[in-house]
């Protein structure tokens, strides 16, 4: 049964529907006033004429006088008629809307046919019955009531659909409430206040509060149990529900269920629920002029369920970018620890490209980090645009097992390089995914400590051997060199025996040299140590064999330093090292038929506490055998009878009683390089 508009209309506003009498009979206009007042309590204005109904309708537009929901016009009138009043209403933008009921005393239909064209929503032929009128007059008001209804529940969807595009826009959580709370007016719910209570530590507590004039302070309000008042039973419960009549239900609880201070009449609550479990409620308080009803309550539920969307996502976005943050210092912690270890790091992916490094890597090539990510690691270290040959990565990267090799390079100071390298596979769960760590260490330091240390332990092996030899071998040579000089004496060089005599002789000498070059090479010698310039020295011994140079075609390259340090030295045992060193360089340009070079160059090491000579050919090098054995004494490389083997041990030598080394870096046809190394400050 459809609703007696008196009473409906009560639930839309809290006035009574208006009607307008326009009519030119004052006794018929009061008659039919005070008629639908008695019987229907209807709030009944009356005008005189056309222009009289005309000047009120102005008025409640202008909001001078009540608005009108109903016109009972009078179809024939002096001056202005009831068509041209209706044609008014209909043309005027306001009002065109107003339903319309023309009472005629024409009997026949085309005055009917006529008003009903001009736009009458009905009309009523005089002598008219007083019910009859009543019954027209509500279903006209009825009709009005219901589209009116349908018209406040659009634009309620229409703003309970805003709402939830505001709340799901946002995915800060506070922002989320806040926006909720303002929006509980947007609903055409007219409530002087709005509040959202979220449940944390086991009670429900005031996170938003909304007033007509803006939010209010949510600090010193009172903390809810569940099931401890209307709110906590709707929560409980996840329920929503609306009091009009607050005093007189038992389940409201003045200082719990509204902030303190606060003169409830009327309030309506529903329950925040995220994956079926409850989490919070919004609630509204004193709709004003009305009263809360079912419409507004299918409303708050409904704003509730977006809110609850809202605050889910909220949470899952809160989620995300905490574990985006702790991601992000895990990662940051990583980086921080790669960046700290000296050695070159740098992971890839199944495409070459680099994935993250440290900054030791970077700083190798003069740039940042960030630059190099995503290049192909191949083309931004060495400019080569396919995997390097010795590169056993794309093993690791395919198999995802462990690989280790050696990577050795003459660098451009002519200095060797050797380093390891090793590629550990990423564990990932996806199976297209494969990814690598490659370390690299350098061991260039390393390898030559070892292989100064061998060499030294070699040497003092043979320099002992040979001291012992030595003593044995020089007192019978001393008798074979004697006796042979006195045979020479007493033969004549025509003797046929003299030529056997010296020939005796001369092998005797030479094996007298070779004794003593043992005993010098075994014989730990007193150095006198002075400060002065190893360039100095350096081009003392140059200016010694420059002259053998310039006959032998060999062009002298010098690339010494002027700044370098003094350095503690004996000098006259450097020199002779330098000088067997050049010696060396011309005997083995000898055999090179096209251009002839020594390049000689000194630098301060990095660290600033060595001297660092170099001496190189380029002459047809030598083999890693010939190199395995060039410091051990009587090992030439040179012609036999041309050298004895004795001069790069004794350079070796002299190199260690400086607390130096010397080292040589070689490989058939590509010349010979010898690193001489001294420290800044003497002998260490």
């Amino acid at each position: 049964m459809l609703p007696n508009p008196s009473q409906t209309e009560t639930t839309l506003s809290s006035r009574p529907s208006h009607i307008l009498i326009i009519d030119d009979e004052p006794e018929i206009a009061e008659s039919l006033a005070d008629y639908l007042v008695k019987k229907q309590n209807f709030q009944v204005s009356l005008a005189v004429d056309g222009q009289a109904g005309i000047d009120f309708l102005q008025a409640s537009v202008a909001g001078q006088e009540a608005e009108v929901d109903l016109v009972l016009l009078d179809m024939r009138m002096p001056h202005l008629s009831g068509l041209d009043v209706l044609n008014w209403i209909r043309s005027h933008p306001d009002l065109r809307y107003t339903r319309v009921v023309l009472l005629t005393a024409a009997a026949g239909s085309s005055e009917k046919v006529e008003a009903l064209t001009a736009g009458a929503d009905d009309y009523i032929t005089k002598p008219y019955r007083p019910q009859e009128l009543l019954a027209r007059v509500n279903t006209i008001l009825r009709t009005l009531y219901l589209e009116k209804q349908l018209q406040r529940q659009s634009q309620q969807l229409a703003a309970l659909n805003l709402i939830g595009q505001k709340v799901a826009a946002t995915l800060e959580f506070g922002e989320v409430l806040a926006t909720a709370v303002a929006g509980m007016d947007d609903l055409l719910l007219n409530v002087e206040l709005g509040a959202v209570l979220m449940l944390e530590k086991g009670k429900l507590r005031y996170r938003a509060l909304q007033a007509a004039d803006g939010p209010l302070p949510v600090k010193g309000l009172p903390v809810l149990a569940p099931k401890e008042g209307i709110l906590g039973i709707a929560f409980s419960e996840q329920t929503a529900v609306f009091l009009n009549h607050i005093h007189n239900d038992d389940r409201f609880q003045p200082g719990l269920d509204a902030p303190p201070d606060f003169d409830v009449t009327s309030m309506i609550v529903a329950p925040l629920v995220v994956r079926g479990r409850p989490v919070g409620v919004i609630s509204a308080y004193n709709k004003t002029p009305d009263v809360f009803n079912e419409v507004d309550l299918d409303l708050y539920a409904s704003l509730a369920s977006s809110i609850s969307e809202a605050i889910e996502n909220a949470w899952l976005f809160q989620r995300i970018r905490m574990r985006q943050r702790q991601l992000l210092e895990n990662r940051n912690t990583l980086q921080a620890l790669l960046d700290g270890i000296p050695n070159p790091i740098y992971t890839i992916n199944d495409a070459w490209q680099l994935v993250a490094i440290n900054t030791s890597k970077a700083d190798e090539l003069e740039t940042t980090p960030d630059k190099l990510v995503n290049q192909v690691c191949y083309r931004a270290f060495f400019q080569r645009e396919e995997p390097c040959e010795h590169c056993l990565a794309a093993h690791t990267l395919n198999r995802k097992e462990a690989q280790g090799w050696t990577v050795t390079w003459t660098a451009e100071d002519h200095l060797s390089r050797e380093w390891d390298v090793n590629a550990y596979p990423i564990p990932s769960r996806e199976a297209s995914s494969a990814r690598a760590v490659i370390v690299w260490q350098d061991r260039t330091e390393e390898r030559r400590l070892e292989s100064s240390l061998l060499q030294a332990g070699k040497l003092a092996a043979i320099g002992q051997l040979a001291a012992g030899v030595a003593h044995e071998i020089n007192n019978p040579l001393t008798a074979v060199n004697a006796n042979a000089e006195m045979l020479k004496m007493f033969m004549s060089p025509d003797d046929e025996n003299y030529e056997s005599v010296e020939l005796i002789a001369l092998a005797g000498e030479r094996a007298t040299k070779v004794v003593r070059g043992l005993l010098d090479f075994a014989r730990q010698e007193q150095y006198a140590f002075t400060p002065d310039d190893v360039n100095r020295s350096i081009q003392q011994s140059l200016d010694l064999v420059q002259y053998q140079l310039q006959q032998a075609n060999i062009a002298i390259i010098s690339n010494m330093s002027d700044d370098l340090p003094l350095v503690t030295a004996s000098w006259e045992h450097l020199k002779s090292v330098w000088l067997n060193l050049l010696v060396n360089a011309r005997d083995t340009l000898q055999d090179v038929s096209g251009e002839r070079q020594i390049e000689i160059s000194s630098r301060l090491s990095e660290d600033g506490q060595q001297v660092i000579v170099l001496i190189r050919d380029n002459g047809q090098g030598m083999s890693e055998a010939e190199l395995a054995h060039i410091f051990e004494p009587f090992y030439t490389t040179k012609d036999p009878g041309k050298g004895t083997g004795l001069g790069l041990a004794t350079c070796h030598r002299i190199i260690e009683q400086h607390g130096g080394e010397i080292n040589v870096v070689s490989a058939p046809g590509e010349g010979t390089t010898f690193i001489t190394r001294l420290p800044v400050d003497g002998i260490r």
